[in-house]
């Protein structure tokens, strides 16, 4: 147990210590979900540099 859990369980009140148990479960939640984000865009703009390297041409027409 690190000091910071020490002096959470020793010296906070009940309703503080819950209420940051629930603050820090939900940006723990954030984090993940924005390291997700993180890769999707990471590997978009990989395949972004594929393709310029590569020179491929990607058509997006639309004929009305």
């Amino acid at each position: 147990m690190g000091v910071r859990n020490w002096l959470v369980e020793r010296f906070l009140p009940v309703w503080a210590k819950e209420s940051l148990l629930r603050e820090r479960d939900a940006l723990r939640r954030q984090v993940e979900e924005l390291t997700r984000e993180n890769q999707r865009l990471r590997a978009y703009a990989q395949g972004l540099e594929y393709g310029l390297r590569r020179r491929i041409i990607i058509r997006n027409e639309v004929n009305r």
